[in-house]
């Protein structure tokens, strides 16, 4: 999602700093172009290009790990918009691991943010949440201005984003320009499917895919908030200027239930569905040791029933002209064809046989 945005301020012209850190032998920058260029293959020779500065460092360290104390001024002086998009969104991860990132790594973005509006021009910040800060609150219809709701998470992503969210709101308190925004579950584009994090309700489709599962979990009449990467980029792009501090929804304005996502995913890749039973009435100890931790992270959400509203979202969207594309059977299919180009989840192939009569 972040990568997607990147592209879309260095096109329109945007003078950008990104933080980056180097992995497994990679630099920064090497990491940055490799991913920009996996949207837009040619990025890297357009002349906007040039206005695109990677940073070397790191949001769990003090002063987000930049060593150089020159390039830390000249950031400072000359950011007038943050956002802060860095997290890890792994379902399974310990505790103490993600919120190292999610919570503490964010803290630490927000201080610098406070350095940059002190010292420098900084105008606003943004912090990148989830809908699903919601967490195990049923019966609710999520908007805007909810967050304390006396609610359970799922696992530790949810809790994480929503201490992230408290702790944002403290900044706000101390004079920090601040705006929220929660997506809900991510996709692919809407015009090639492409994705390059296949998380989230792709991973259980490759599951049945590989007929792992005769009966699985999952109420068909639950529904997912879907949207496309590139809708959440644009609508947080034209957002991100602006003046209120407000939380923004950015969710599609219509629901897919879990029977159509499975359903289609079925007819294209050729699988077999399992037998879906509601969670309620689900008999866990039929499930292997292997089956149970590959399924527990989605069950939640293939029993979901919380909406998310975006009243207030949408109207100010309104003002940009700006509207999702619909969540369809053609917008689908465009996800899983690239789900299959790719290789990650296969397309069984359909034999024909003929009986020959002499």
């Amino acid at each position: 999602m972040a990568s997607y945005l990147l592209k879309l301020l260095i096109e329109n012209g945007h003078k950008v700093f990104v933080l980056s850190r180097s992995k497994k032998g990679k630099s920064a920058q090497a990491r940055i172009s490799d991913i920009l260029q996996f949207w837009d293959k040619d990025i890297l020779e357009k002349a906007h290009f040039r206005n695109f500065e990677t940073i070397e460092g790191d949001i769990t360290f003090p002063q987000l790990g930049i060593n150089s104390e020159s390039i830390r001024q000249k950031i400072i002086s000359e950011t007038e918009i943050i956002i802060h998009s860095a997290a890890l969104a792994e379902l399974r991860s310990p505790l103490e691991d993600i919120r190292k990132i999610n919570v503490d790594g964010t803290r630490n973005v927000l201080d610098f943010a406070m350095e940059c509006k002190k010292d420098g021009q900084l105008k606003k910040t943004n912090h990148i949440s989830t809908a699903f800060v919601v967490g195990t609150r049923k019966g609710v219809n999520f908007s805007e201005n909810m967050l304390q709701l006396g609610q359970g998470f799922h696992n530790t992503y949810e809790q994480t984003k929503y201490e992230a969210e408290l702790l944002a709101r403290d900044y706000l308190k101390k004079g920090l320009d601040i705006s929220i925004f929660r997506p809900s579950m991510v996709m692919g584009d809407s015009l090639e499917g492409k994705t390059n994090n296949f998380r989230l309700f792709y991973e259980p489709l490759h599951f049945f895919s590989l007929s792992i599962y005769k009966e699985f979990p999952a109420d068909l009449n639950c529904f997912q908030n879907l949207i496309n990467i590139n809708s959440v980029a644009e609508a947080m792009y034209l957002l991100a200027e602006r003046k209120e501090n407000r939380v923004y929804h950015i969710v599609s304005p219509e629901v897919t239930t879990i029977e159509t996502l499975v359903s289609v995913a079925a007819g294209y890749f050729g699988f077999r569905m399992p037998e879906f039973i509601p969670f309620e009435k689900f008999d866990s100890a039929q499930f292997t040791p292997a089956q149970r931790l590959l399924a527990a992270p989605f069950v939640p959400y293939f029993n979901y029933n919380t909406n998310f509203s975006s009243s207030v979202t949408q109207q100010v969207l309104k003002e940009y002209n700006f509207s999702y594309p619909k969540i369809d059977k053609q917008n689908l299919l465009r996800i899983f064809a690239y789900c299959s180009q790719i290789g990650y989840i296969r397309r069984k192939r359909r034999f024909f046989s003929f009986a020959l009569s002499r």
